[in-house]
């Protein structure tokens, strides 16, 4: 008997330092470091998650926010079917930036369903962005969900991953 297999190609878009590459790397290899250097482009990764009767890869596009590579950015968002947008809890113009990220978004692969994350929990006390205001703009922007994080300890990496990607075959199959 074979288990059917559904691919989705997830971005992840935020500004750079919000934590893209470690909430990835904390889900698919399970490990954080303290010292990531910047994205130069993209890394692209894979994980498969068992969901009833079939399993579901996730092909994970992580893509360099800063602006010299929008283009790049452009050409690996293309043909998206879900997106986390990222946001730094310790740095309120990480948040004022999902904004324009929805938008970049939106402009590349369409009105897909996308997530917003808010990482770096396990920096509470250097927090800025209260939490109410990140859940108004998630609802006013029409987020699937919202979660906060910590790629550190990893609070909430695997639940985030995990609902995007049966709400986005929940989205595109039933």
């Amino acid at each position: 008997m074979s288990i059917k297999l559904f691919t989705y190609k997830i971005v992840l878009f935020g500004n750079e330092a919000v934590g893209k590459t470690s909430l990835v790397e904390r889900f698919v290899n399970n490990r954080f470091e303290e010292d990531y250097l910047s994205t130069l482009g993209y890394n692209v990764y894979e994980k498969r998650i068992a969901y009833l009767n079939f399993t579901i890869s996730l092909m994970i596009y992580d893509v360099a926010g800063q602006e010299k590579f929008s283009e790049l950015r452009k050409k690996y968002a293309e043909g998206a079917n879900t997106a986390f947008l990222i946001y730094d809890i310790t740095d309120l113009n990480s948040i004022i930036s999902v904004m324009k990220w929805k938008t970049e978004l939106n402009e590349i692969a369409g009105n897909i369903p996308f997530i917003i994350i808010g990482n770096k929990l396990d920096l509470q006390p250097r927090r800025q962005v209260p939490t109410v205001d990140a859940l108004k703009m998630s609802s006013a922007l029409g987020a699937l969900s919202f979660f906060e994080t910590s790629a550190k300890t990893g609070e909430g990496v695997e639940n985030a991953f995990k609902l995007l990607a049966i709400k986005t075959h929940e989205y595109y199959v039933l």
